[in-house]
């Protein structure tokens, strides 16, 4: 148990660094955008969508942490399920942290009301409860899927990975644009599956049906990533 509190502690201690630099870059980043826009006048164009920053940090967290702190954690005599618990430990904080900022800073900066994901659903849709759960079970999506496809990679190899990747993009740019062309009403009923999940209702708007589908995708990653490391090959 003590090197397991060493390994959370260190890997804590990593992630909050990490995240540190990347706000301290994103502010400045951030900062000077507008400044441009605000010199530049009516001839500026605005910019949107910086949360697409974050999204990209938590892709690279993910893809990073098991060829790195797994493998760290596993040298330091912790075991495989302990290891993968650190790690998605340091997954929900970033995930927690990340959704609190977007939360923060739409409810003091009106300019954030461009850049973040969840307020694109409308004025209203992205600050509050439903806004915050949003974004976090958003984060942790992206956070785990990319996980476990990294942990799918080590794996299975490169070749096959590659192989199911060329496969996932054959079916999903080609395959199915072809059959939404070819049968009639195809393309009807994917929107009427896709589109209320994503939370376009012929209601309005329903933010409890892309929690539900996000948390989903989260918990199925993080099982599926799991199952793959307590079998995977640590070189």
């Amino acid at each position: 148990m003590r090197k397991f509190k060493a390994i959370v502690r260190y890997q804590m201690a990593d992630i909050l660094f990490s995240m540190s630099v990347f706000f301290i870059v994103f502010a400045v980043c951030f900062g000077l955008g507008w400044a441009i826009i605000a010199f530049a006048g009516e001839g500026g164009t605005p910019f949107k969508g910086m949360y697409l920053w974050m999204c990209v940090f938590l892709g690279l967290c993910g893809g990073i942490s098991y060829s790195i702190d797994f493998k760290f954690a596993l040298q330091c005599g912790v075991t495989r399920a302990q290891a993968y618990l650190s790690t998605a430990l340091s997954f929900g904080v970033v995930a927690l942290v990340f959704a609190l900022v977007d939360q923060l800073l739409l409810a003091v900066l009106p300019l954030w009301g461009e850049q973040s994901i969840v307020a694109l659903y409308g004025e209203g849709y992205g600050p509050g409860l439903l806004g915050f759960a949003w974004t976090l079970a958003f984060n942790l999506a992206i956070v785990f899927l990319s996980y476990a496809l990294v942990v799918l990679h080590g794996r299975v190899g490169k070749a096959p990975f590659l192989l199911g990747l060329l496969a996932f993009g054959l079916l999903a740019f080609v395959l199915v644009p072809t059959v939404f062309q070819v049968v009639p009403g195809a393309a009807d009923a994917a929107g009427a599956v896709l589109l209320p999940a994503l939370g376009f209702t012929a209601q309005g708007i329903d933010l409890a049906n892309p929690i539900v589908l996000f948390a989903v995708v989260a918990a199925l990653s993080a099982t599926a990533a799991y199952l793959l490391t307590r079998r995977a090959e640590v070189r």
